[in-house]
């Protein structure tokens, strides 16, 4: 069997490897500073933790648009877990640290703000104004007859 250069088995691999790449630099430097904002109460450190997750999430955007793809059931996967470890463990420290100061709670949900945004931001980049909020509303309805 001989792999041809436009083959999808290539394809997805090439993708993964962008990816990996992708979120391997911008993950572990944005944690690093992220950690070390948090451990000095410095909003500096912190903030530009945020922006390299950011950045990360924007250049995975890319990577998707490069390749032609969406996100995969797993990489969904994967950022939903995560999000809900960090918010678990954002309000374990929030309830249960003695170190933990309004530097930290403004650190903190500023980052829920940024998370936030880069959703927010996906979702007029894939549907548009007018289809993120047909999405919404029609989220909205689905939810009010599922409860009557």
């Amino acid at each position: 069997m001989s792999l041809t250069p436009n083959d999808p088995a290539i394809v997805i691999v090439e993708k993964r490897l962008a990816v990996v790449t992708n979120w391997s630099l911008f993950a572990s430097f944005g944690m690093c500073f992220l950690l070390s904002g948090f451990s000095a109460a410095n909003w500096a450190l912190g903030l530009l933790g945020y922006g390299l997750l950011v950045l990360g999430f924007v250049g995975h955007l890319v990577i998707n648009h490069v390749f032609e793809q969406g996100f995969s059931p797993g990489e969904v996967a994967l950022g939903l877990v995560l999000f809900g470890i960090s918010a678990l463990s954002f309000i374990a420290s929030a309830l249960f640290s003695a170190r933990f100061g309004p530097e930290n709670l403004g650190l903190g949900l500023a980052g829920f703000g940024a998370l936030a945004a880069c959703l927010v931001f996906y979702l007029v980049i894939r549907y548009g104004m007018r289809g993120t909020w047909e999405l919404i509303h029609t989220l909205r309805h689905r939810q009010k007859e599922s409860s009557s």
